[in-house]
């Protein structure tokens, strides 16, 4: 899984527009295509930053899934 990919400045892509510090959503664009973007120096990988697709994967349909941990649920989610 790769880590969360950031967008460091505004970037149109096709019919869409990505704005500074918005989040690729996994599966938009390819291995290529996301290299070259890094390269050009308009997006970053952030290995510690957890992606928001993956966490909340039920709304955003994405394949790949990440977990809250026990102190996440305790803060941040409804309780049961």
């Amino acid at each position: 899984m790769r880590p969360a990919l950031v967008f460091i400045r505004h970037v149109d892509l096709g019919d869409r527009r990505f704005h500074h510090g918005e989040e690729l959503p996994p599966g938009f664009l390819s291995d290529h295509a996301i290299d070259k973007l890094i390269d050009a120096g308009r997006l970053r990988e952030y290995p510690e930053r957890r992606s928001i697709f993956r966490l909340l994967h039920v709304f955003s349909a994405c394949k790949e899934k990440e977990q809250l941990d026990e102190n996440e649920i305790a803060q941040l989610a409804l309780p049961p």
